[in-house]
């Protein structure tokens, strides 16, 4: 009898043994695409699954730069294994974590069940993601910015740890996509708040955070409310950044000499019901010999310049409306009629060093509001923008001339003041390539987006 029950042993263990590796299409392990800042903590980066069958558990390796990420804890929130247990943790978690090595491993099994109770499991799910794990990184305070991989392996641990989701006794192999952690060093895009009134028109503004490094180009993807808002496209390409901050750092317009030598705008007014798209390409030393141009560090760049008109609907007044870094479409850049040709994505990002890092993106708020709308430098509150402008200031300051009906328009230089200084700003704006008079600008109509003490009785020129 004791010689038989090694043999009977033998017998019930070969199904264990040889338990069947599977793995189908629908059967994916994914880590996520993440993005923060040089010195952030508590940045959560998710592994996900589909599956073709339901699953009760899985087990994972892998593998992290330590000297750029160090990975400070791995849960369950957020999770649908969270959900599946009603926020229980699962029957057994085994994590490794070793930041000196970049390593981590986890097996995971969500319910043992018992005699009556089958282990609970994650219904098959073959195209929409089921989150498996939560990690949480810091990203080192040094980092430049860059992509750091977050790459499976089955070669970490002793045994061997594999990839593999666990379904019904089996071992599910599934196809594994890496994932990332972008470090963008306080890189951002914005607008700001933007304020207009039904049937005006908005100045919107890109403006550029990047104190640290000097960059070799950029690419912009905008949607915005087609049914509300309206793009004014500029006569010419140059017409989306002159007088910005961009045009000093690159004059001239695109392919002048110093100028911007790759600008490329390109636009779909309807790209989807209700969707306008608006891409802006840029490399700045594209054609040889190769200068190794650059837009230099800085805080508060000014890079385009987009002006909407609004819809002349009274509905509209204390609502909002948003300009949205969108990276949803492809590039507007091939026919419609074309089969042939295959444009790439419309994605948000600066080229720093080579690499495509992705900032902070902010979207531009509009917010319809009951206010005259304004010109600034229009200070007569006629049709343009011209001397007449600036000798009225004059008149006004110390020849007893009439008083401005809009002083925000006479504000030329936005500091929440009306002086001689403003004659000298518009002048200088007219006559000698000065800076173009802040938002809303001297050739839209909109609001002031400045905190003053001044306003507008009557609308300044529009």
């Amino acid at each position: 009898m004791l010689r038989i029950l090694p043999v009977l042993l033998a017998i019930l263990l070969i199904p264990a043994l040889c338990i069947p590796t599977i793995g189908l299409a629908a059967d994916v392990l994914t880590i996520e695409n993440v993005s923060g800042n040089a010195g952030d903590t508590n940045l959560p980066c998710f592994i996900s699954a589909t599956h073709d069958q339901a699953i009760e558990g899985f087990a994972s390796g892998l593998q992290y730069n330590p000297a750029k990420l160090t990975l400070t804890s791995a849960d369950f929130q957020g999770t649908a294994v969270s959900a599946l247990l009603s926020g229980a943790d699962p029957d057994f978690a085994g994590f490794s974590i070793d930041n000196v090595t970049g390593t981590f491993l986890a097996g995971v099994i969500f319910e043992y069940g018992s005699l009556t109770d089958p282990p609970s499991s994650l219904p098959s799910s073959p195209t929409d993601q089921n989150s498996l794990l939560r990690m949480v990184f810091t990203i080192d305070a040094n980092s430049l910015p860059q992509v750091i991989p977050i790459q499976f392996s089955d070669e970490l641990g002793d045994p061997p740890v594999l990839n593999v989701l666990s379904s019904g006794g089996a071992s599910v192999s599934p196809q594994l996509i890496d994932g990332s952690v972008t470090i963008n060093n306080l890189h951002r895009f914005y607008f700001g708040n933007l304020a207009t009134s039904p049937g005006g028109s908005v100045n919107a503004t890109l403006r550029y955070d990047h104190a640290a490094d000097e960059i070799q180009g950029f690419q912009i993807s905008l949607t915005y409310d087609n049914t509300i808002l309206t793009l004014q496209e500029p006569a010419t390409a140059h017409g989306w950044y002159s007088g910005l901050d961009l045009d000093s750092a690159f004059p001239g317009g695109p392919g002048a000499m110093g100028g911007i030598e790759l600008f490329y705008p390109a636009m779909d007014a309807n790209v989807a019901p209700g969707v306008g798209l608006a891409t802006f390409s840029a490399i700045f030393d594209f054609l040889g010999p190769y200068g190794g141009q650059v837009l230099p560090p800085s805080n508060d760049q000014t890079l385009l310049r987009l002006e909407f008109g609004t819809l002349a609907d009274p509905a509209l007044l204390g609502t909002t409306t948003e300009i949205v870094f969108d990276g949803s479409y492809p590039l507007p850049s091939c026919p419609p009629n074309d089969p042939n040709c295959s444009a790439g994505p419309a994605l948000n990002y600066v080229i720093f060093d080579g690499l495509s890092i992705i900032p902070i993106l902010e979207n531009g708020v509009i917010e319809f509001l009951d206010q005259p709308g304004f010109k600034r430098g229009n200070t007569n509150s006629d049709s343009g923008v011209d001397l007449a402008d600036a000798l009225f200031i004059v008149n006004w300051l110390f020849a007893d001339g009439p008083v401005p009906t809009c002083m925000d328009s006479a504000d030329t230089n936005d500091d929440g003041g009306v002086d001689i200084s403003d004659t000298i700003y518009l002048l200088n704006y007219l006559f000698v390539s000065g800076p173009q008079p802040p938002a809303p600008g001297p050739n839209s109509c909109g609001l002031d987006p400045s905190s003053d003490l001044l306003d507008c009785i009557f609308t300044g020129g529009c």
